[in-house]
């Protein structure tokens, strides 16, 4: 059975660390040391399983719906169905709405992804989203999918892309490129 531990009680940190760093190119993720400086509506979890860790989690809960923000399963626990067991688990938690951004299908590994999500029973919200930088206030740095448990309509959708700027990614610029 899969469990998670909070980062901040796991004894996996550097494994939370290496695979947090490995799974997402720079311009996806904040530096690993600045997390310790977010809130308390911030956690990152280590997902284990037989005492093993598996993969991380890392989510933001707010007032309407929980965000996912990372989600990686380590290479050698891929392709056995443990990161649908993980997500399943998780979401098993959160019976409210969660969402997550991910990849435009643009290639075989992002394609991949959006079809996991997909069969897992989120929702591509057609709205247009760009994923602020994390690196710079005012700089929106990718277009990409948020995918939901519940479609969101145009109005749900704007709110929670304001609350992830100005929560997650402290932006406060322009909505679109």
């Amino acid at each position: 059975m899969i469990e998670f531990e909070p980062l901040s009680e796991s004894r996996h940190h550097h494994f939370a660390k290496e695979l947090f760093e490995s799974a997402f190119p720079e311009e996806e993720r904040p530096p690993f040391s600045s997390l310790e400086d977010r809130d308390e509506r911030f956690h990152f979890l280590v997902a284990i399983l037989d005492d093993e860790p598996l993969g991380i989690l890392t989510y933001w809960v707010f007032e309407d719906f929980a965000y996912i923000e990372h989600f990686a399963i380590d290479r050698e626990f891929r392709n056995r169905g443990l990161g649908k067991a993980t997500m399943l688990a998780f979401l098993s938690q959160h019976k409210d709405q969660v969402v997550l951004e991910t990849e435009l299908p643009s290639t075989e590994v992002a394609d991949h992804r959006l079809e996991f999500y997909t069969d897992l029973g989120f929702t591509r919200n057609p709205q247009e989203y760009w994923q602020p930088s994390y690196y710079g206030k005012n700089n929106l740095a990718l277009q990409m999918i948020v995918m939901s448990k519940y479609e969101l309509d145009d109005g749900e959708f704007d709110e929670m892309r304001d609350v992830l700027y100005k929560e997650v990614y402290r932006y406060n610029g322009p909505k679109t490129k």
